[in-house]
């Protein structure tokens, strides 16, 4: 309880030493530099995911089934894109899986590059949803890729949220100023207690 006293004094302290209007500021730099961290490891942590050229499945259903895709079309993205750093290919391709039907599809990450058109490429499909209508494409790839993605996935979402709320409240701090903020933050609690 006194650590946390004495925290809260010092960054009052701060805050009065600056006035109001450059304490004021300084907690928006705050709001700001959580905003651009979570663009930067969101496009970092989609630059490792791209990667991976699989189908994204972590358990043995629904089942991967094996398939084979013609490369058409391609076009390059980046330097920064919904894939991360760096330039990616994403291209059109035929798929023509093991009971015949052909869908015309898109895969990004590099999965598929140019250099693949003219020669049929090993892919695995997977279907999810009602009737098996939500389909998705990849090469074959170990699961333990899919597994580690998956738990990158959840970093992901943990940080994110976290550096949410810290942006929530140092928005707060930077609305109401850092003294009237600790003074809400401790009359809630001491409500708390009483309760």
């Amino acid at each position: 309880m006194d650590e946390t006293a004495r925290l809260q004094g010092k960054q009052i302290a701060a805050y009065e030493r600056r006035g109001p209007f450059w304490g004021r500021l300084r907690q928006f730099a705050a709001v700001v530099a959580f905003a651009v961290g979570i663009v930067g490891a969101t496009l970092v942590l989609d630059t490792v995911a791209s990667f991976y050229p699989g189908t994204g499945v972590v358990t043995s259903t629904p089942a991967q089934r094996p398939a084979e895709a013609t490369v058409e079309d391609c076009r390059r993205v980046g330097p920064v894109s919904g894939d991360g750093f760096g330039f990616w290919w994403h291209c059109a391709v035929t798929v023509r899986t093991d009971d015949g039907r052909e869908v015309r599809t898109v895969v990004g990450h590099s999965t598929v590059t140019p250099d693949d058109r003219g020669e049929p490429v090993e892919f695995r499909e997977v279907c999810h949803g009602k009737g098996n209508t939500d389909c998705r494409y990849g090469r074959p790839a170990w699961r333990i890729w899919a597994l580690a993605l998956a738990a990158l996935g959840m970093v992901r979402t943990g940080l994110v949220v976290l550096l949410l709320i810290l942006m929530g409240v140092y928005l707060l701090r930077t609305v109401v100023g850092v003294p009237r903020y600790y003074a809400w933050v401790n009359r809630r609690g001491r409500s708390r207690r009483w309760r």
